[in-house]
């Protein structure tokens, strides 16, 4: 399914950047997202906040009589997603990460496991 992930300061706020992915599912909050792009050392990582989710109904009715076959459509999701530092993070992420924990100082870590 497609899935926009939106990518916002630690603690929330104005996006940085949205990137259109085809996921299996949609990630949850607090799952560990690393994206690795083309001739970029590093990852950039993220830690999910919320889901966005953008219905529409294809009618005015305020309750569903239970004959009518009226189904509603979904017309976007959208992951946000905090930066955040990881074991592999990238020189420019790690420089972003920086930036973020000198205005704020509230930028998050992946958590050290073995999986």
């Amino acid at each position: 399914m497609k899935v926009s992930l939106v990518f916002v300061p630690p603690g929330g706020g104005e996006s940085d950047y949205t990137l259109e992915f085809d996921l299996p599912s949609i990630p949850r909050p607090g799952d560990y997202l690393s994206i690795r792009r083309l001739n970029q050392e590093g990852t950039s990582d993220f830690i999910v906040r919320r889901t966005w989710w953008h219905l529409y109904y294809p009618s005015d009715a305020l309750y569903q009589d239970a004959k009518d076959t009226t189904h509603g459509t979904v017309k976007g999701i959208a992951v946000e997603c905090e930066f955040a530092r990881g074991p592999y993070s990238g020189n420019e992420h790690k420089k972003s990460c920086d930036s973020y924990d000198l205005r704020k100082g509230t930028i998050k870590s992946f958590e050290d496991t073995a999986y």
